[in-house]
C-alpha cells in the first residue's frame, strides 16, 4: 500500500478522454485546476521574486523573468509538484518511475505591438535529444503549464502549441494564410487553468501586446533515468521537507543505481499506482 503519509484521496487521475488526447494531440487542458486562493498565493510569490530580481539588477532590458528551478526560490511553488488535480495524470502519461525535470517560472511583460505580426518560435523539448534520436521519437518527458495571470486575451503572449505535432516526423507544416505553423493554438485561458503537453509537441512563447504581464509556471516530469534540465541536485533541506512523493520527485535515493533499477523505498509512486490498479 502507499505510504500512510501520502494522501491520495484527492488524486484526480487521467481520464480515458485525456489519455486519448495525449496520444492524438500531445496536449490537453484542465480547467479550474488550481483554486483562486492558491492562484493568488502563487501570484504574490511571483511578484516577490520579480521585485527581488529587479532590485538586484538581474532582469534583462525587456523586463522578462525566466527563472529556472523556481521550486527552490519560494515555498509556494513546492506544492505544485504533486498537486492532486494535475500531477496524478503524470503517472498516466509516463508511469511511476518519474522525477521532477524542471520547474520554470516565466514572466513576460507587455511590449509595443509591431507593425507586422511576429512569428512564434516553435520547438520540441528535450534539448538536443530531438536531433540525436531517430524519428519517431519516444515520449520521455512532459510539462504542466499553470496559468497564473489572466491569459484569455489573445494579445497576452500565451503559450502556443501545435496539437498533433507529437506524431510528426520533422517540423509542422506552414499555414499559408498566417505564415505560422498549421493548426497552432494559443493557450488563452483564465487563471487557475493548467495545460499539459509532452516533449514531442511543438510549442513556443507568444508575444505579449496586452496591458498586463503574462505569468506562467511550468512543472516538468521525466523518467528517472533522464537527467534534470535545470538542476544537478536539489538542496537537502528542501528534500527533507517533502512528503514521500515529493522526495521521489526531488531525486531522493539510497543508491544511485536506483535511477535505473528502482528500489521500492525510493519510488513510493509504484505503490500508489499498484493500489490504483487494484481498485
Amino acid at each position: 500500500m502507499p505510504d500512510a503519509t501520502v494522501d491520495t484521496s484527492r488524486y484526480d487521475y487521467m481520464s480515458p478522454e485525456q489519455a486519448r488526447a495525449m496520444e492524438q494531440d500531445g496536449c490537453f487542458v484542465v480547467e479550474n485546476a488550481l483554486p483562486l486562493d492558491l492562484v493568488g498565493e502563487l501570484d504574490a510569490a511571483i511578484d516577490d521574486l520579480y521585485d527581488r530580481e529587479k532590485v538586484a539588477g538581474r532582469l534583462p532590458e525587456d523586463g522578462k523573468l525566466n527563472m529556472r528551478n523556481c521550486v527552490t526560490e519560494h515555498d509556494a511553488f513546492l506544492q505544485l509538484i504533486d498537486y492532486p488535480t494535475t500531477f496524478p495524470k503524470a503517472m498516466g502519461i509516463l508511469n511511476w518511475n518519474i522525477h521532477l525535470i524542471t520547474s520554470h517560472l516565466l514572466v513576460l511583460p507587455p511590449g509595443d505591438k509591431p507593425e507586422q505580426p511576429l512569428r512564434v518560435g516553435l520547438h520540441r523539448d528535450g534539448g538536443t535529444s530531438a536531433q540525436e534520436m531517430a524519428e519517431p521519437h519516444p515520449r520521455i518527458l512532459f510539462k504542466i503549464g499553470y496559468v497564473i495571470s489572466d491569459q484569455s486575451d489573445p494579445a497576452c503572449g500565451a503559450t502556443v502549441v501545435v496539437p498533433g505535432s507529437n506524431r510528426y516526423l520533422g517540423k509542422p507544416p506552414t499555414d499559408p494564410d498566417t505564415g505560422g505553423a498549421r493548426g497552432a493554438v494559443a493557450m488563452n485561458h483564465k487563471p487557475g487553468t493548467a495545460f499539459l503537453f509532452e516533449q514531442r509537441t511543438y510549442h513556443g512563447v507568444g508575444h505579449n501586446y496586452s496591458d498586463i504581464a503574462r505569468k506562467t509556471i511550468f512543472v516538468g516530469y521525466a523518467y528517472r533515468w533522464v537527467k534534470p534540465m535545470d538542476y544537478i541536485a536539489m538542496p537537502d533541506e528542501l528534500v527533507a521537507r517533502g512528503n514521500p512523493v515529493q522526495r521521489q520527485l526531488l531525486g531522493a535515493v539510497d543508491d544511485a543505481l536506483s535511477f535505473y533499477l528502482p528500489q521500492d523505498a525510493d519510488v513510493p509512486l509504484k505503490a500508489v499506482m499498484a493500489a490504483r490498479a487494484a481498485e
